[in-house]
């Protein structure tokens, strides 16, 4: 028996998000902003300054996971990114963060269409996507090494600290070396999370 318009409409899923959506997200950019920071704190050298956006990565991979299991339209990743960039400009850290967050969530959010928004391998690549966002804050350090640490970084630090990131700044290669490691990084702590809230997401219907 054939379903009238009505019933047809009624019975697509709603993709339109809503206000519960919204609040989703708020909480878990506070919590991914918040814990973020927390551990940024560990670039006091410069080499641990580098593996910034790897930790990152593994950390915020337990709940981030959580949020994805709560993804179920489109959009959700894209607006989460652009309140990242936005609060990433009011934090002097420039544009590039929300440039490659919107570039990163709009191929997080069809890696995730493509598995119909059930798929866990595919929730773990979009995270790995987004945990590069990140790694656009060493773009001026490796792109623009003087004047960067000219006007963010001297005086603020020691003559140690800006001659060992004036040294790393001048080893282009270093910046690819990050951007691998913090996806594979990411890939780890999205596998992490998953496993962490295996129940949660046998529950959503995440398989």
């Amino acid at each position: 028996m054939s379903q009238t318009p009505q019933e047809q409409t009624t019975a697509q899923p709603n993709r339109r998000m809503t206000i519960v959506d919204f609040m989703t997200i708020g909480i878990f950019f506070v919590i991914n902003m918040v814990v973020g920071v927390i551990i940024a704190f560990i670039g006091i050298t410069p080499i641990t300054y580098v593996m910034i956006t790897p930790l990152q990565a593994i950390i915020l991979g337990i709940p981030m996971m959580l949020f994805f299991s709560k993804i179920r339209k489109p959009g959700m990743l894209l607006v989460f990114e652009i309140l990242t960039g936005l609060v990433s400009i009011l934090l002097g850290l420039g544009p590039f963060v929300l440039v490659s967050g919107v570039i990163m969530a709009l191929i997080g959010e069809f890696v995730l269409y493509t598995g119909g928004y059930t798929s866990a391998k595919r929730s773990v690549i979009a995270y790995a996507l987004m945990s590069l966002t990140s790694t656009a804050t060493y773009i001026p350090l490796f792109f623009a090494t003087e004047s960067y640490l000219a006007s963010d970084v001297k005086g603020r630090y020691g003559d140690d600290y800006l001659q060992g990131l004036t040294e790393i700044g001048h080893m282009s290669w270093v910046f690819a070396v990050i951007i691998v490691g913090t996806f594979l990084c990411g890939i780890l702590g999205g596998v992490l999370g998953q496993r962490i809230f295996n129940k949660h997401f046998r529950r959503a219907g995440i398989v």
